[in-house]
């Protein structure tokens, strides 16, 4: 199942199923946060768990061999090789949340895609309100990947990643 159809069966779920299953009565943009929350944070434990594997055995083992406590270890070395080998990945997962937040117009959160269909039904401009829509979505993932890239190379180490 790919993670459109993933969120919108959770996102459906968490905004009338569960409110007929166990009376919480959910809003739908508070089920749309949920369900946008519970699919990406998935995809990121395992960039996470990716970047931690990524990091040689015999790093840990030449902590280990100076005195480092495991704790020590994982926190001053291990977890920050970790998140710069997992950089990439974390820039394209949050690219693929900004374009995931229009699958909220499926349960009727007013964003952008659902406003642009309000005006797409009041109105006979639609190629100009759509093309102003694919902007508004490019300079937004332009931003994000802009700014993720900065962030890559401040982090870079010399020598190491290329």
């Amino acid at each position: 199942m790919n993670g459109e159809r993933r969120f919108a069966a959770i996102g459906g779920w968490l905004c009338f199923g569960l409110s007929v299953a166990l009376g919480i009565k959910l809003s739908p943009f508070g089920a749309s946060v949920l369900a946008i929350a519970l699919l990406h944070s998935a995809y990121m434990s395992e960039i996470f768990r990716a970047g931690i594997e990524a990091v040689p055995r015999t790093t840990i083992e030449a902590a280990e061999s100076l005195w480092f406590s495991r704790w020590q270890a994982y926190r001053q070395i291990v977890l920050p090789l970790a998140f710069r080998v997992s950089l990439p990945a974390l820039n394209n997962n949050l690219v693929n949340l900004v374009k995931t937040t229009t699958l909220a117009y499926a349960i009727a959160v007013p964003e952008m895609l659902y406003v642009s269909s309000q005006i797409w039904s009041d109105e006979l401009n639609v190629p100009v309100m759509m093309n102003v829509l694919l902007l508004c979505y490019f300079l937004l993932v332009g931003l994000v990947v802009w700014l993720m890239t900065v962030w890559e190379h401040k982090m870079r180490v010399p020598g190491v990643c290329t």
